[in-house]
């Protein structure tokens, strides 16, 4: 159960990184000569999140595969071998009916993908390709003001506040819960 939900949360990053870049397209921003240019918005928070993401389901391989990263033959000549191939069908089969050689090759794959000097390099580019971990979260805050987006969330805040007061809803079609509660839970008398 624990491997498949962890699966679950490798495949959710995957989607919300593939909608962001969806998002990217779908809602370009002008650019020069009626041209456009992937949405900046979109395109900071996939910047923003991606370093924070690889290294995750990194972690979630190590975990989840464990010591099956380590335990493989070194060599693709070993299941060439008359004398090793018949131990390595019997002792390195996966699950469900997954032979010895299908199972290695994920394992190399993950290897190659998370433990080799290529896959601790990788991690190393995602963490900081995009600059400063701090500076990436910053210069969202700056694109959200020169765009006139941190305008919009505040005017939708004090939309949402002007709502209720200490005695309820002020909008019509608003149920408050009566005179011995206010919206901020029983009275503190």
């Amino acid at each position: 159960m624990g491997g498949q939900a962890n699966l679950g949360e490798v495949i959710a990053i995957r989607n919300l990184m593939w909608g962001l870049s969806d998002a990217m397209c779908k809602s370009p921003d002008p650019w020069e000569n009626g041209a456009v240019q992937p949405s900046m918005l979109y395109g900071m928070a996939y910047r923003t999140f991606m370093p924070m993401f690889y290294p995750r389901i990194k972690e979630i391989a190590e975990q989840v595969v464990a010591s099956g990263l380590v335990y493989v033959n070194s060599n693709a000549a070993d299941f060439k071998s008359s004398e090793i191939r018949p131990y390595l069908d019997k002792y390195v089969r996966g699950s469900n009916g997954i032979e010895a050689i299908d199972r290695i090759k994920i394992m190399k794959l993950l290897w190659d993908a998370v433990g080799s000097e290529f896959g601790g390099r990788h991690e190393l580019y995602e963490r900081n390709y995009a600059g400063n971990n701090e500076q990436i979260k910053f210069e969202n805050l700056a694109v959200a003001e020169m765009s006139g987006l941190t305008d919009v969330l505040e005017g939708f805040a004090e939309t949402c506040m002007s709502e209720y007061d200490l005695d309820g809803w002020t909008m019509p079609g608003f149920i408050n819960p009566g005179p011995d509660v206010s919206l901020f839970g029983r009275d503190w008398q």
